[in-house]
């Protein structure tokens, strides 16, 4: 499980100075790179200045080798930032044509995909999917439609494979169809074969055919293919993938697949994006050619349901494409994560503008939402005036910490102590001390990430904080009471045996730790496993959680496997 709960650089260029460089690229120290075309009378230049210094800043806070960012408004402005290194080692400057994967935004281009056979007359958004796509062992019950796959409400787990290890070998459900909101790859995954099983075509050319060909995005590519990895910026991810990912921690080479299927298949450059941008703006004011009609273009974007699971508070979900608030607006959405790539996309449809960018990172819980959404706030108050917002404070402001300041005593007689410091807190126990940053509500991970593999978790009782867990081991706040008594129950032997290190070998899916916290099993320090009738454990606290972890080949009392979500993981440690 990858936690995503989540020297400053100022810069700035005067406004007659973008005018002058308008359609030029003009190189700063440790500004990068910046062109801008269409903008001759600086009506953007103010905009464009601050959403260069904010981006900058985000490069600088979280260590990224590399950020490529574009920028639409209307009248035809563009504007292209670059910023560091595609390669490290080589210490190549990022260019123009380097290829970005854009991992989940993919989505909004299968499912144009899908609107343009709908409107071909093959296929019906409320069209039973099973019936598509004969063969795959789908779950029996209520019926999945096509709409449910876009809107991801089928019930379908996040990354399961077409055919899943363990249990019967078919796929599963986590709540009847549309009934909830869960995030769902493996849906976007089919909803890309129903498209390859229509057209007679590989994904990818219908993708090229029907999106990147009439909206003149030449530069991308609708499948990741390893022939093509010398087009890419080279991609880094965390040194030590096997824990959590502290702000601007050490990075190594990424890993590299091929990517064919629908949840996260194109690669693309800013310049390219632009493009989708402008016309993702169009759609959204029902405007469809030339891809879609007025009214498909309408329905395209107009959210289906509400994605409270989302990462952005008050979101909704359209067809491959989120709806969030940003500032007084809803406006189009998307990130992507890959193995060695993170990007973000805001369109404002209302007032025509758009941004998306990328960093050669992945694997890590950054995201650049907060550079895309300010770059959309901003171009939107060049045009229709008003006071300038602030963006997300980057790097983030800490916690407030004073709940979980003071000590704790563990079952031993050991004791911790916590303090807080300018980046977070310190954890000492005995005469070792490590440094910490928060990483989600009551969660912290460590920042020297050879120090400590599981996030430390603190409990509260109300409101007060009374204890914490530190790799599996229980300390309890203490008071002035007398000796601490009021540990957590014992894990009886059978959950323990459960208790251990999983890994996978592909890294879509690396590494997972179960650790028992008295008689609760919980995955990577924060997610609970509840055990189902039917042999299997939820994860995660909803009822209607679709994902599963199943445990097998036993040895000694101890299983040596973990299949989760349909994924072999083996056990490597105890």
């Amino acid at each position: 499980m990858k936690i995503d709960r989540r020297a400053v650089v100022g810069l700035g260029l005067a406004g007659a100075g973008l005018a002058a460089a308008s359609a030029a690229a003009a190189q700063e120290p440790g500004g990068g790179v910046l062109t801008v075309e269409h903008d001759d009378q600086g009506r953007f230049a103010g905009a464009i200045a601050d959403i260069r210094a904010y981006a900058a800043r985000h490069v600088a806070a979280n260590s990224l080798p590399a950020l490529t960012l574009s920028v639409v408004a209307p009248g035809g402005m563009t504007a292209q930032m670059r910023f560091g290194h595609a390669n490290l080692d080589a210490r190549e400057p990022l260019g123009p044509d380097h290829r970005f994967q854009i991992g989940s935004i993919s989505k909004s281009f299968t499912a144009l995909c899908v609107f343009h056979l709908m409107e071909q007359g093959k296929l019906s958004l409320d069209q039973d999917a099973t019936a598509l796509l004969p063969g795959v062992p789908w779950p029996g019950g209520a019926r999945i439609t096509v709409q449910h796959l876009l809107n991801h409400s089928s019930g379908l787990p996040d990354d399961a494979p077409l055919f899943p290890r363990g249990g019967d070998g078919r796929l599963w459900r986590g709540f009847e169809p549309g009934s909830q909101w869960s995030y769902s790859n493996l849906g976007f995954m089919m909803l890309g074969m129903i498209v390859e099983r229509l057209e007679q075509k590989p994904l990818a050319e219908v993708i090229r055919l029907r999106i990147l060909e009439p909206l003149g995005m030449r530069a991308t590519r609708g499948a990741i293919l390893t022939r093509d990895r010398h087009l890419y910026a080279h991609g880094y991810s965390p040194l030590y993938g096997d824990r959590p990912y502290p702000r601007g921690g050490p990075l190594g080479p990424g890993p590299w697949t091929d990517m064919t299927a629908g949840s996260g298949c194109v690669a693309s450059t800013a310049a390219d994006m632009a493009r989708y941008a402008r016309w993702l703006a169009q759609a959204g004011q029902g405007k469809g050619a030339p891809i879609l009609s007025d009214a498909a273009a309408l329905r395209f974007t107009k959210a289906t349901i509400d994605a409270p699971g989302w990462a952005v508070k008050g979101a909704k979900y359209a067809n491959g494409l989120a709806v969030v608030p940003v500032g007084d607006r809803m406006v189009l959405h998307h990130t992507g994560g890959m193995l060695a790539f993170n990007s973000a996309l805001h369109v404002d449809a209302q007032a025509g503008v758009g941004a998306f960018a990328s960093t050669n990172i992945g694997l890590a819980p950054y995201r650049p939402r907060d550079i895309t959404a300010y770059a959309c706030t901003r171009l939107r108050e060049a045009i229709e005036g008003g006071p300038k917002a602030d963006p997300a404070p980057m790097p983030p402001p800490k916690p407030d910490l004073a709940a979980y300041i003071g000590r704790y005593a563990g079952a031993d007689g050991a004791v911790l102590t916590v303090t807080e410091t300018p980046g977070g807190i310190a954890v000492g126990v005995s005469d070792v001390v490590s440094d910490f940053e928060a990483a989600g509500e009551d969660l912290f991970i460590a920042t020297h990430p050879r120090e400590q593999m599981q996030p430390l978790v603190f409990v509260r009782d109300g409101k007060p904080v009374v204890r914490v867990w530190r790799d599996g081991e229980e300390f309890v706040r203490l008071g002035a009471s007398g000796p601490v008594t009021n540990f957590s129950p014992k894990a009886p032997p059978d959950l323990a045996a459960l208790a251990g290190t999983y890994e996978s070998d592909d890294p879509w899916h690396g590494t997972i730790r179960i650790v028992a916290h008295g008689d609760q099993l919980v995955v990577d320090g924060a997610d609970p496993l509840v055990r189902l009738g039917d042999g299997s454990w939820r994860l995660g606290e909803k009822s209607w959680s679709p994902e599963r972890i199943r445990f097998d080949a036993v040895v000694d009392g101890k299983p040596t496997r973990a299949i989760v979500s349909g994924v072999d993981h083996v056990r490597r440690f105890a």
